[in-house]
């Protein structure tokens, strides 16, 4: 399934799923991955999908390009990075899990990046949602990653201190989180 942006798209949030959805007007809806409680109080007002939607789609959707996945993993990468950036609350960073890098300087939104979890070799790839001068709001661009406390999931956000990427390096196939499968 490829997808195009067109101005008959319309946000809107659904009580139901407890979700931003997207009409895309030709008969198939997105939900967005993130809860109500992650959103902002803008994201339960029904809109169309704006001109500047459709910019931000667009610079996303060139970089997810780039990775390993289905037509259908990156439209849900897309637009879920779409959502990060439009509707989600400010989170801190939670930068303790990646070692330091300094490889990047000034992240750009919908730049992949990857970090190293920190005293390990493991390497995870995320796409940049909202780029911050200090910190970046990331979704993770890959099946899982597991933390030390906790399991992060395809999409799943977490805010990354800029100090901590590096520039994405498209893994070798077969090569998961450091471990060859």
């Amino acid at each position: 399934m490829k997808i195009k942006p067109d101005d008959h798209w319309r946000w809107y949030f659904d009580h139901d799923h407890d979700r931003v959805m997207l009409d895309l007007a030709n008969g198939m809806i997105f939900r967005s991955c993130f809860p109500a409680k992650m959103l902002t109080a803008f994201a339960r007002t029904e809109m169309p999908f704006s001109i500047e939607d459709a910019g931000e789609f667009y610079i996303f959707d060139e970089q997810a390009k780039r990775l390993n996945l289905s037509n259908e993993e990156r439209a849900e990468l897309v637009l879920n990075s779409l959502v990060a950036f439009r509707f989600l609350k400010p989170q801190m960073p939670k930068s303790w899990y990646f070692s330091s890098y300094h490889d990047i300087t000034e992240p750009a939104q919908g730049q992949l990046i990857q970090v190293c979890l920190e005293n390990t070799s493991n390497i995870a790839t995320f796409i940049i949602a909202e780029a911050g001068a200090s910190a970046s709001l990331c979704l993770l661009a890959e099946s899982q990653l597991e933390l030390p406390d906790r399991t992060l999931r395809f999409c799943d956000p977490i805010k990354i201190m800029n100090d901590r990427m590096m520039q994405y390096k498209r893994k070798p196939s077969g090569l998961v989180y450091g471990k060859v499968m």
